[in-house]
């Protein structure tokens, strides 16, 4: 499996390594930095091969507070590199699409470092980039896809990471508290995100051009997770499944008339080995549980408009529920501010804020009350996303953690970051 998906990988690089001296590369106004590749690049999307890749890193010093802080900065980074071939215009088969995808992160964390005391880890990430650890080449996506286009239904089947199908939003933060799908931080044991993949499927069902609905299972393979995995493609130590559905109505014309995103969705996971699946108030692993269940709501809204393309206000909001029995956090909320377009000129920078609340279950912090002796934690970002290429970005930021790891014997810490994203 491994060499199919770097074959299929294989097909644009060569057609990337072949061109790299195009007069378009490096254009301030392209798309990506490695340009048309002397019209090859739109030749193969013609033909129905398109190639994707990108460098993304997220740099973090705690300037203040934390556990211990003014140690040196830290750097978490991930490239990913990834084939999408329409099987339509390659082959004659109508409808289906073969996408795969690699990743590698490498890198350090502040809030292992210096954010968190080690017996309070922090809930949250400063470096969104980071989580999951490092690893060396991950499969992150390796599936066929079918369009039923007169059904109006849509099917997924391969390795897939659940927060590109389910509970999805923009990445516009370095803090992974309002970056991808929030079930994969507060559920995390159980959900896994990109650049992790598991086996499975899903079935979406558009009902109309604003409103559709979409049931998944997936494997639960805790294996999948660790580092020395990134290419686990056996079901050898998978455990129960993860069942996922959601709902989205993403209407053109909702507040102010401008168009806006709404999602409600549920998971049920079937787990029934306790070292994976067990009750939170006891030593882990001792006393095992059958299922564990959760849920969210969440939103992006655009509030006003310049009438030039997306810029304006715009909001989002996430809100999760989680099982009591199962999980250390029992609810989140998360709500923020992007302004998109602020100056004439930079169309796609973005001025964002937001802030997270992460409550910690009262029956996993009972038996830790003498340190974790607060409800909650709460994390707050505000940066600016400066475009000075479409395939460049660079964000100056800071954050700051009230109550890290939910213990008021670490001091709030306040960070400061900046990250940079380069599409090739």
């Amino acid at each position: 499996m491994k060499i199919i998906a770097l074959s299929l990988l294989a097909i644009s690089t060569a057609s990337l390594m072949s061109a790299t001296h195009a007069e378009s590369a490096f254009d301030p106004n392209g798309k990506t930095l490695t340009g048309d590749w002397g019209g090859k690049r739109t030749a193969l999307a013609e033909q129905g091969i398109k190639f994707d890749a990108n460098i993304a890193m997220d740099g973090s010093y705690l300037a203040d507070g934390g556990y211990d802080a003014h140690q040196s900065p830290t750097f978490g980074t991930q490239f990913a590199a990834g084939t999408t071939l329409n099987l339509e215009q390659l082959a004659g088969w109508d409808g289906v699409t073969v996408r795969a995808m690699v990743t590698a992160r490498q890198g350090q964390s502040t809030s292992l470092e210096g954010i968190q005391d080690p017996s309070a880890p922090q809930f949250a990430n400063s470096q969104a980039n980071w989580g999951r650890g490092n690893s060396g080449s991950r499969l992150s996506e390796l599936y066929i896809e079918k369009n039923f286009k007169a059904q109006g239904v849509n099917v997924r089947i391969g390795r897939m990471g659940l927060g590109t199908e389910f509970n999805t939003m923009a990445c516009d933060f370095q803090s992974n508290a309002f970056c991808a799908a929030q079930m994969g931080k507060w559920q995390g044991k159980l959900w896994y995100n990109t650049p992790v993949s598991q086996w499975g499927g899903r079935v979406k069902w558009q009902i109309q051009p604003e409103l559709f609905t979409q049931v998944g299972v997936f494997e639960y393979n805790p294996e999948n997770a660790l580092e020395r995995h990134g290419w686990n493609l056996d079901t050898q130590n998978a455990d129960g499944i993860n069942i996922l559905a959601e709902t989205v109505w993403s209407p053109k014309t909702a507040i102010n008339n401008l168009a806006g995103s709404y999602r409600a969705g549920l998971l049920y996971n079937t787990a029934d080995d306790a070292k994976n699946q067990y009750d939170v108030a006891y030593k882990a692993g001792t006393v095992g549980k059958d299922r564990s269940y959760g849920g969210w709501l969440s939103f992006e809204q655009q509030l006003t408009s310049t009438g030039e393309g997306r810029r304006g206000l715009h909001s989002f909001g996430n809100f999760t529920f989680h099982d009591q029995t199962t999980t250390q956090v029992d609810n989140s909320q998360q709500l923020g501010l992007k302004y998109i377009g602020l100056f004439d000129g930079h169309p796609n920078d973005i001025l964002g804020f937001a802030v997270n609340r992460v409550h910690v279950n009262e029956r996993y912090r009972a038996p830790k009350a003498a340190v974790l002796n607060q409800s909650a934690e709460y994390n707050m970002e505000l940066n600016y996303s400066y475009y000075p290429t479409p395939w460049l970005m660079l964000r100056p930021l800071v954050q700051y953690v009230v109550h890290p790891g939910a213990t008021n014997k670490v001091d709030d810490a306040f960070v400061v970051g900046f990250g940079s994203k380069v599409i090739f």
